[in-house]
């Protein structure tokens, strides 16, 4: 049950993120540029994203597709740990990549996270017998 509600909030949260990517990505490469350069903001979201992919790797074992959710969840928390541990200059020099991205490219990582949440969602509620 717990899995349940957590893995609904996880593919919410993607799915939310997905349209925003989808829909307003110019606003998104701001609010996530001025979110990675603010400290604060910068530690809450990496502490998000550990939280979420710890949640992936350890809820994982009672999904069907138990392999991808935790590939997916190692990748979070790989993630968002270089984000929170890289130095100033590193992330600068990430951040001015992710300004250059063209927003197709916003648009379409957008589609897949879309899809993953909508196959989180199902897999979810599907379970395992």
């Amino acid at each position: 049950m717990l899995t349940l509600l957590l893995f609904g909030l996880i593919a919410l949260t993607w799915l939310a993120m997905g349209v925003a990517m989808i829909t307003v990505p110019i606003w998104w490469r701001d609010r996530i540029g001025r979110a990675l350069r603010d400290p604060l903001a910068r530690f809450l979201l990496t502490q998000g994203m550990i939280l979420s992919g710890l949640v992936l790797l350890v809820g994982s074992s009672v999904q069907e597709g138990d392999w991808v959710w935790s590939f997916l969840g190692a990748f979070l928390v790989i993630k968002a740990l270089i984000l929170l541990g890289a130095p100033p200059w590193l992330r600068e020099r990430l951040l001015d990549w992710w300004g250059r991205i063209p927003l197709w490219a916003h648009r379409l990582s957008g589609t897949a996270l879309v899809a993953l949440a909508t196959l989180l969602a199902i897999d979810t509620l599907r379970g395992r017998p």
